[in-house]
């Protein structure tokens, strides 16, 4: 199923570690469409701007893949409302900065983990996006997260 041009349902919701430990994702409707207001609010645009292929590591979890995957128990991937992505062919670190300064890009937040990978969460219905960019360092059920403070977007 097609959430918006260039990114779908299987996609967003495919994960290698549910694969091995035979782990259910199938979101329910509410969480569908969380994921569509992502690709096209955030997702979209955010390969637009890069001007690159977006390969999607994480989308939706389950519960049950959440947890084998040390993610937090409030973690948006629960609601449909955040990818894990590596732009194809461009720098982390400069694809995080360029998205985390775009004043168009309404993100609630947006993280560099780990030096592997940008989390990208759109703000549920009825929320103002925080614009919040952060780092992250750490391990699965041990993350460490800072604040980004140099000014850019007001975080």
């Amino acid at each position: 199923m097609q959430l918006s041009p260039h990114f779908t349902l299987e996609e967003l919701t495919f994960s290698e570690v549910g694969v091995r430990n035979r782990i259910e994702n199938t979101p329910p409707q509410v969480a569908v469409e969380n994921l569509r207001k992502l690709c096209l609010t955030l997702l979209e645009p955010a390969r637009t701007l890069l001007g690159v292929p977006l390969h999607i590591n994480s989308g939706y979890r389950s519960s049950k893949l959440n947890a084998v995957v040390g993610g937090s128990h409030s973690s948006a991937h629960l609601l449909g409302l955040a990818a894990d992505f590596v732009p194809i062919g461009m720098d982390l670190r400069q694809a995080f900065d360029k998205l985390r300064a775009e004043p168009t890009l309404a993100f609630d937040q947006i993280i560099f983990e780990c030096n592997a990978w940008i989390h990208l969460a759109v703000p549920a219905n009825g929320i103002t996006a925080r614009c919040q960019a952060l780092t992250a360092t750490g391990q699965p059920g041990a993350w460490t997260y800072q604040l980004v403070t140099d000014g850019v977007r007001n975080v």
